[in-house]
């Protein structure tokens, strides 16, 4: 499934005001102020393709991959807290977004339930994604760190525990999500509806393990895509035959039940560290591909210094929407552009990225990093990126 996230979440500065608001003005000594700022950009060597670049740069150096984010947490009473993150983006015009909003009750000193807009905890580092300062890369590997939906409104219940020698951790939830994102070159809606899932960890010291599973029923608004220039993907479905109209509702994404499983790891001895996910993304019944997405990093520490090495691959499995179809000379463009809209929901790349991070003084790094880039479609590039990464 190809799509860059454009999220455009409104009224995020009146939801700021409400969130302070719900904190007793007697407590604002309670108050708690986090924050973190990305300061970063980067150039490709070829721009092949501004819809199919890796790194979505261009061959001049530009810096538009700056963000800001400020983390509010006030104590409501003793079990109670209310937390917000709030983040400005330089690609969104620095518009106030809303990421986090939600309130905590501390059931136990191992048990918390949370209501509200939460993270969807889709993969190891999604509690802190737009956090760079606290992992080695820039950004995680978009192979693996590319659905849209990092958000979910609902409620969930975090439980941590210690089994014999092992530290274990649960997070169950349930919710919804809307929004518009960038589908094949045009802003769609989006939402999920009876979303749920389940993320688990087990580990000790200097390693841990993690498992998820999710499910939800999707809906995309694919119909204003552009097949070819002057027609859309809607009204090509509108032009097919009659005796084929079977066809339109495998292209559709109308509540179509979509799952995410995730597994992984993370080794951090200090000197050398490692971390591999594996993902799986399946829709069903509609035009999107099932997601087949993997990395493997490896590096090592030296002083103030970290350098790494990542290999990450995408290889997914196009869905066959000319099934039932009579293979014949008055069907054989009917045929050829399904196969081409499978197709073209499925990406098989395979991408080695170099990086090295320099912390500089305490809560500043500075990261260099390339990516070679083999995409089987689209041919090779190379993105070279730089950014300055802080947290206060």
């Amino acid at each position: 499934m190809r799509k860059h996230s454009s999220a455009r979440k409104k009224n995020t500065l009146a939801l700021a005001i409400l969130f302070a608001a719900a904190v007793p003005f007697s407590q604002a000594a309670e108050l708690n102020f986090s924050g973190f700022l990305s300061v970063g950009g980067g150039m490709v060597d070829d721009d092949f393709d501004s819809g199919g670049n890796y790194g979505r740069y261009e061959e001049d150096l530009t810096f538009d991959r700056s963000l800001l984010g400020l983390q509010v947490t006030g104590q409501v009473n003793e079990k109670v807290s209310a937390t917000a993150q709030l983040i400005a983006r330089k690609n969104d015009s620095y518009e106030v977004n809303a990421e986090w909003a939600y309130l905590t009750w501390q059931a136990t000193d191992s048990i918390k339930l949370r209501a509200g807009r939460l993270r969807t905890p889709f993969y190891i580092y999604s509690d802190f994604l737009d956090v760079g300062y606290s992992y080695g890369w820039i950004t995680p590997p978009q192979e693996v760190y590319y659905l849209p939906f990092n958000n979910v409104d609902g409620i969930d219940l975090y439980a941590t525990q210690t089994l014999g020698i092992f530290d274990t951790s649960v997070q169950v939830y349930f919710g919804s999500f809307d929004d518009e994102f960038n589908f094949d070159g045009v802003t769609s809606d989006a939402q999920t509806r009876n979303q749920m899932g389940i993320a688990a960890t087990l580990g000790k010291d200097w390693w841990n393990l993690r498992a998820a599973y999710h499910e939800a029923d999707l809906s995309v608004d694919v119909t204003g895509a552009a097949l070819m220039p002057g027609l859309t993907l809607g009204q090509f479905i509108g032009s097919i035959p009659a005796s084929f109209s079977f066809v339109g509702p495998r292209i559709l994404v109308e509540e179509e039940k979509a799952t995410f499983a995730q597994i992984g790891f993370t080794i951090d001895t200090g000197r050398f560290v490692a971390a591999a996910e594996h993902v799986e993304f399946e829709p069903e019944n509609s035009m999107l591909a099932k997601n087949i997405r993997e990395y493997v990093m490896v590096g090592v520490r030296t002083g103030d210094w970290l350098f790494h090495v990542t290999a990450a691959q995408s290889k997914d499995e196009a869905v066959n929407l000319v099934e039932g179809i009579p293979v014949a000379q008055q069907t054989a463009q009917l045929i050829g552009t399904l196969n081409a809209i499978a197709a073209a929901q499925a990406d098989e790349r395979d991408v080695i990225s170099l990086g090295t991070r320099w912390d500089i003084a305490s809560g500043v790094a500075l990261k260099l990093q390339i990516d070679d880039v083999d995409d089987k479609v689209r041919g090779d590039q190379k993105v070279y990126s730089v950014a300055v990464q802080t947290v206060f």
